[in-house]
């Protein structure tokens, strides 16, 4: 049996231990950076701080120390300072690969367990699921525009470790992710290596998009995206941009009509929303929404639609998903992006 120190008591941990491989693994105690969490108990095991678990005998008292943080590096760096030894720490996030390990080649083990953090949680093999802090969404790609993709080109723009760029090649498109996470970091390489998949990928911002350098598609996704921008207009220009005349574009992400029910400055305000629902109108969020501090923009769902309309975008499908709380668009590219506004030539 191998004994673990645990560090983190957050979502990331408890993730890990919903699917904890608990015939070889036992965790003895937790280890946080918040004073407030530390001397109380998690999941029945006390709560150490770091100082006093570098104060722990390694071999003795715990076999390893396994980091439950999106912050992997930060804390892995905090560790080695504290005089924890370097090979008896791993990230937490392998821990789960262990419990199927019987459906993976050690290869395969080996590969998953190499990736610090995985965003998505989703069928990466059969019987084998990543542990993501966000669920896959098969709706997203149920349209039966979308069901046979044989011989189309997609990119998939937010790929991050890569779900859906795995599901559009299984469907037969020649699909390429792109995102401001490099492939290496994020678990889309392994994503690949372990499915034999051959999918490109673009590290890139897409405020950079572009056909010159990026080529043209006849599928765009961008999925849970546009709220991180600051200037969702221009990303959807530049998605118009590497779409053919009659390619689509998925857009899913936070909406308006929703905030309600996730965050704390429109609680309450539901009727306001309601009164505004056929108004298209956006909310710019200056501190944070739902918590996070890289959303920038809320629209509600007439505001997406008017967002798509204005970029040289037929709205084939629009509707709210999870109980109001996210937005889903369909659009077709039927022109290009209108002018922003005139320039006059000199007399």
């Amino acid at each position: 049996m191998t004994r673990l120190l645990l560090w983190g008591t957050g979502g990331q941990a408890e993730l890990i231990l919903a699917r904890f491989p608990r015939a070889t693994h036992e965790v003895v105690a937790f280890v946080d950076n918040n004073p407030a969490r530390q001397g109380s108990q998690f999941h029945d095991r006390p709560v150490l701080g770091p100082e006093a678990a570098a104060k722990l005998a390694p071999g003795q008292d715990y076999d390893q120390l396994a980091i439950a943080s999106v912050y992997v590096a930060e804390i892995r760096q905090q560790a080695l300072l504290m005089g924890f030894p370097a090979q008896r720490i791993i990230m937490a996030c392998c821990l789960p690969f262990h419990s199927v390990a019987q459906l993976l080649t050690d290869e395969q083990l080996a590969d998953l367990s190499s990736v610090p953090w995985w965003h998505h949680r989703y069928e990466i093999l059969p019987g084998v699921e990543t542990p993501g802090v966000v669920g896959y969404k098969p709706w997203l790609l149920d349209s039966p525009l979308v069901a046979d993709l044989t011989g189309k080109r997609a990119l998939d723009i937010g790929a991050w470790d890569g779900p859906y760029t795995l599901e559009m090649a299984r469907r037969g498109a020649a699909v390429t992710g792109f995102d401001i996470q490099p492939s290496a970091h994020s678990g889309f390489d392994v994503m690949r290596r372990v499915n034999r998949l051959d999918a490109g990928h673009i590290c890139a911002n897409v405020y950079d998009l572009s056909p010159g350098q990026h080529g043209t598609f006849d599928l765009v996704t961008f999925f849970g995206v546009y709220y991180h921008l600051k200037d969702p207009l221009s990303a959807l220009s530049n998605i118009n941009s590497v779409l053919n005349v009659g390619g689509l574009v998925l857009v899913e992400g936070a909406i308006l009509e929703g905030a309600p029910k996730v965050d704390a400055y429109w609680a309450g305000r539901e009727d306001l929303i309601e009164r505004m629902r056929d108004v298209p109108m956006g909310y710019f969020v200056r501190g944070e929404y739902e918590r996070e501090w890289s959303n920038w923009w809320v629209p509600n769902l007439a505001c997406l639609r008017h967002w798509a309309e204005s970029s040289g975008f037929e709205v084939l499908e629009a509707r709210l998903t999870e109980e109001g709380k996210r937005g889903y668009l369909l659009a077709r590219k039927v022109s290009g992006v209108p002018l922003e506004h005139v320039v006059l030539a000199p007399a």
